[in-house]
């Protein structure tokens, strides 16, 4: 053993203070000998040759040299000069950090292409997990996002569920690499996204099999959790003057403007309503599938939707606790013949989804109620309401 002398130098302002802070270490002889370039670097100058050591050691460990204190040229130096070499290809584009955070922000909601993810990773090469999360962080490095990608996975070899874990780097930057990574999981490997949880240093998204997938459609996980705002776009990017005009009416007017079925308005104009059956049909196509396969907890948030994008009433109220379900339409409209026009055409509305419910009214206000005093008897024969069974209504 060797006992060796350590000194240690700190300065203060513009003078310099020297401290040499003695204390007696043991170091067996091959540490010696693994310091031998930095005694030879500093002409057998222990001291110094420790104090080289500790400096290269906590540069290496940031990925920068090799053991000697040299550049390593197989981590950021390798990755530096890949990127260099993709700007002067025109491969890479340079473009401030700034910006490019602004880009990412007002796209959100926004599907990226397919086309541009298998520019990233390749489709034929990347088949299995692992070598899609090696390949994934090799990618982050060398595009310098700092971002780290892991994966849980269950099911070999076409996995059921995944969990991806992407850590670190800045937030933008993860969003744009998480959805880049689950539509590429999601059309090569039937993988569609379950959930989604972001906090400011990582990113998880859950990831289940899905047996059918339609190679020409994005999977509903993927396009609720990543493209909000997808459908909303293309239709913007279809009919812009529409959209444009429709949009600055209903802010001049502060949105006091309806928004109803051409059916419907017709049905109002000539003093008739919409049939059961027309109602029956309406509601399927706007949750997609037949009103047999709701809950009705589930047909009640649908019709909060439509109530509230329909835009005849003021507001509502609505409760979804089983055996309590109930729903309070609010309105503004003070004249009588208007009031039971609106009471029956939203009784016809909940009388095409086959639930019983009974009707109240008051000024400004209908609440139906689901499950008590359950009765069909207010529907007529013809789907319509009948209004001399329905309650009272005073102004």
């Amino acid at each position: 053993m060797r006992k060796v002398p350590i000194s240690c130098a700190s300065k203060k302002g513009k003078e310099e203070v020297r401290l040499i802070v003695r204390k007696n270490i043991s170091i067996d002889q091959c540490y010696i000998d693994k310091l031998k370039p930095f005694l030879d670097k500093n002409n057998g100058n222990l001291s110094a040759a420790i104090r080289d050591s500790i400096e290269i050691a906590s540069q290496a460990l940031d990925g920068n040299k090799n053991e000697r204190g040299e550049k390593d040229s197989s981590n950021a130096s390798k990755n530096a000069e890949s990127r260099n070499k993709m700007v002067e290809e025109e491969e890479f584009l340079l473009i401030h950090h700034t910006m490019l955070e602004w880009f990412i922000k007002k796209t959100s909601g926004l599907l990226i292409e397919e086309s541009t993810v298998y520019e990233l990773i390749n489709p034929y090469t990347i088949k299995k997990i692992p070598d899609f999360v090696s390949y994934v962080n090799a990618l982050n490095d060398k595009m310098g996002w700092r971002i780290k990608v892991d994966a849980e996975y269950t099911g070999s070899p076409e996995p059921e569920t995944v969990i991806l874990t992407l850590s670190n780097g800045n937030p933008c930057f993860r969003g744009v690499i998480a959805q880049s990574l689950a539509l590429y999981l999601a059309k090569q490997m039937k993988l569609d996204v379950q959930g989604l949880f972001n906090r400011s240093n990582v990113t998880k998204i859950y990831f289940k099999r899905i047996e059918f997938l339609n190679y020409e459609k994005v999977p509903k996980g993927l396009e609720e959790h990543f493209g909000s705002m997808e459908g909303t776009f293309r239709e913007v990017q279809r009919r812009p003057e529409l959209w444009k005009n429709l949009i600055k009416t209903y802010r001049q007017q502060n949105y006091q403007r309806l928004n109803m079925n051409k059916k419907v308005f017709e049905a109002f104009v000539s003093g008739n309503l919409p049939s059961v059956d027309d109602m029956a049909r309406e509601f399927e196509l706007l949750a997609g599938k037949p009103p047999e396969t709701f809950t009705l907890a589930e047909h009640i948030m649908i019709f909060k939707e439509l109530y509230l994008t329909d835009s005849i009433g003021s507001d509502i109220e609505v409760c979804t606790e089983k055996g309590n379900e109930y729903v309070k339409l609010i309105h503004d409209y003070s004249d009588r013949k208007v009031c039971e026009r609106f009471i029956r055409y939203y009784s016809n509305i909940f009388a095409s989804i086959g639930y019983l419910f009974t009707v109240t009214s008051s000024p400004h206000m209908i609440v139906f109620e689901f499950g008590k005093n359950m009765d069909f008897s207010h529907i007529s024969e013809s789907g319509l309401v009948d209004a001399e069974s329905e309650p009272s209504f005073t102004p």
